[in-house]
């Protein structure tokens, strides 16, 4: 019989990744439906717990997603990344798979240590053909023996691999309705990969680039979490309206989108206090725009 604390917290996936993940109301659904299937016990046993391949450009919310969800099923510490760029070529290939004299290689290590979570293989074109072969076994039996002859069972993960193929349908100036953008781009990545390849994840999600009004929501979700991690340390903080489109102008990216934002938030908020903190002053009020007008600043006055 299925747990109903597992349930109640299945039940609250939806609202918590919509809260977390702005821009793509057509993706979280989608996500959820694999996650509760996996967490349920309804995926085939040969399986692992879910698959997807998230397509569309940096910044968009592919990784970020990834990370929630993990955090939000499993708690900190449970995400396996690997950037896929690392193996490009046919002699890095062995730092993935490991090779016959033992060595278990990036991959393989992770999977020895560990039973259950998320593997994350991002830009995951980047990577060898021959690793592209090897996730044929992994998505489809859940199992996967490495170049060290190691067999490793990957029934309790989910996986997940990003991809940027066709991100430049996508930032092209145009009036073309999403459901055309989306076809052109699964169609290019139908020219990129091998079909039995594409068809064996359980789901293929083209993301939407972000719009102006969404990356200042995203800026905005990003600044409030910082001050209040800073208000936890005792730094009782509130942000100004010109200090909000400084972060904004700072933060957003025209090719990386919404990714910089949380360390350039991180920065320019952490060196208002750290700036507070050498003059002497008391680090609590607003933050604005300093008088130079390139760096952030505390007006110690009482937050309102």
């Amino acid at each position: 019989m299925t747990d109903p604390t597992l349930i109640q917290k299945l039940s609250g996936l939806e609202g918590y990744l919509s809260s977390k993940i702005k821009g793509q109301s057509h993706v979280i659904p989608k996500v959820c439906s694999v996650l509760e299937r996996g967490e349920l016990g309804l995926q085939p046993p040969e399986k692992p717990l879910g698959s997807f391949l998230f397509l569309g450009p940096t910044g968009v919310g592919k990784t970020e997603l990834t990370l929630e969800f993990s955090r939000y099923l499993f708690g900190e510490g449970e995400i396996h990344r690997f950037d896929m760029s690392e193996f490009q070529h046919l002699d890095s290939v062995k730092l993935f798979l490991g090779d016959e004299s033992g060595h278990p290689g990036r991959l393989g290590k992770v999977l020895a240590e560990n039973s259950k979570g998320v593997l994350l293989f991002d830009e995951i074109e980047k990577a060898h053909r021959l690793i592209w072969d090897l996730f044929l076994q992994m998505l489809d039996a859940a199992r996967i023996t490495l170049a060290d002859h190691q067999t490793h069972d990957l029934s309790g993960f989910f996986i997940v691999c990003t991809s940027n193929i066709g991100s430049q349908q996508l930032l092209r100036p145009t009036r073309l309705p999403f459901a055309t953008l989306e076809r052109a781009v699964l169609s290019e990545l139908h020219r990129h990969f091998r079909p039995e390849l594409i068809g064996r994840f359980d789901e293929k999600i083209v993301f939407r680039p972000l719009s102006s009004e969404t990356q200042r929501e995203i800026a905005r979700l990003v600044i409030n979490e910082e001050l209040a991690r800073f208000r936890e340390k005792g730094f009782d903080l509130s942000i100004s309206g010109e200090a909000l489109e400084f972060l904004v102008r700072k933060g957003i990216h025209r090719t990386l989108g919404a990714r910089p934002m949380k360390r350039t938030a991180q920065k320019y908020i952490g060196d208002a206090i750290r700036m507070g903190l050498r003059s002497g002053e008391g680090v609590s009020g607003v933050v604005g725009v300093g008088a130079e007008g390139d760096l952030l600043s505390v007006d110690s006055l009482p937050v309102k």
